[in-house]
């Protein structure tokens, strides 16, 4: 009989980080987040760029025991 079985997970990780930009001062809600979406350098959105901010959560869920 075996000490072992195999199971299927599910991993589920969600990064966060809080680069900060640059923006023209009469821009609000909306505006603001057009702007930061077209102008913004692709580093701003790259989480190893910003890992002194960059918060990662991991979460495992089992989803079957064979």
């Amino acid at each position: 009989m075996s000490n072992t079985k195999i199971v299927t997970f599910q991993v589920v990780r969600q990064e966060t980080w809080y680069p900060e930009y640059e923006v023209p001062a009469h821009l609000e809600g909306d505006e603001l987040i057009e702007y930061i979406s077209n102008e913004a350098p692709a580093s701003v959105f790259d989480e190893m760029c910003n890992k002194s901010s960059l918060d990662t959560d991991t979460y495992i869920q089992v989803v079957e025991e064979v």
